[in-house]
């Protein structure tokens, strides 16, 4: 007859207490969250595949286990594609120092949303080589950016990303960019001294600019949100498609941005 202990430690043994093996399907389940937080519509398994490097079968496995946890859900489409769930993303807002940021800049930045008619972008640091987006207002235009919640973007490739380095000390900056940078797009400059001029120029201006350097047909203006230290904490941007991108007013959306990011600053200060 079977005792109850050795009934416990048959069950044990068909679940595996982690270990190596549990802290890797963590991990791929993470790579998996942000590969979908990191694309701007539902994405399907055979791309997820390709971006995370695994196989389909262990990336629809890993998206099933997240719905049946609550943390990812698949569209209204007839072909299953995949994106992260409200949960995740009410989970992603509730980030104590986020929220507090956040709930600040929100009415500059819905201030900001009707004085331009474009989508407004509102993001802070994840880690030292992203910026990761907790706030969006939309555009008024039918035709508009989308970026959702939850999505990153490495600072060399994004109007806020390099704002925000331009509030960064010389030193830091520099470090930088000594790493590999990612081409993203074709306008994407990889270039470290090209870069630096750029970081600079938004230094002296207030404000850096992007056109199609994230996104294909995407421009942005931003600019650094500083601590009372005047240290970089998060980043205020303009987004537009560039159908209604005008050369001849980057220096009026810049000034606006400028000093929306200036009174979310000092809100933060008082």
């Amino acid at each position: 007859m079977t005792s109850a202990r050795q009934q416990e430690a048959s069950k044990l043994q068909q679940f595996p207490t982690g270990g190596q093996s549990g802290t890797q399907t963590l991990i791929r389940g993470l790579r998996v969250l942000e590969a979908m937080a990191g694309s701007d519509q539902p994405v399907g398994v055979g791309e997820l595949s390709r971006q995370v490097d695994l196989a389909k079968s262990t990336v629809q496995r890993l998206l099933r286990t997240l719905q049946q946890e609550g943390w990812a859900e698949t569209s209204n489409e007839p072909i299953t594609r995949w994106q992260l769930s409200p949960r995740l993303l009410a989970v992603a807002r509730r980030s104590a120092p986020s929220r507090t940021l956040r709930e600040v800049a929100l009415p500059h930045l819905t201030a900001l949303g009707e004085r331009s008619g474009e989508t407004i972008h509102f993001s802070v640091p994840d880690g030292d080589a992203r910026l990761v987006l907790i706030e969006r207002v939309d555009s008024v235009h039918p035709v508009r950016t989308f970026n959702p919640i939850g999505a990153s973007t490495a600072y060399h490739t994004s109007a806020s990303g390099k704002a925000f380095m331009a509030a960064l000390p010389d030193q830091e900056v520099e470090a930088m960019l000594a790493r590999p940078l990612d081409k993203a797009m074709p306008n994407t400059v990889v270039d470290p001294r090209q870069l630096l001029h750029q970081v600079l120029e938004a230094r002296e201006r207030g404000y850096a600019v992007n056109i199609s350097e994230n996104r294909a047909h995407v421009c942005a203006i931003g600019s650094a949100v500083t601590d009372p230290s005047g240290r970089p904490i998060a980043a205020v941007a303009i987004s537009m498609p560039d159908i209604r991108f005008a050369p001849a007013r980057i220096p009026e959306w810049g000034a606006w941005v400028r000093e929306t990011a200036g009174v979310i600053s000092q809100a933060l200060a008082e």
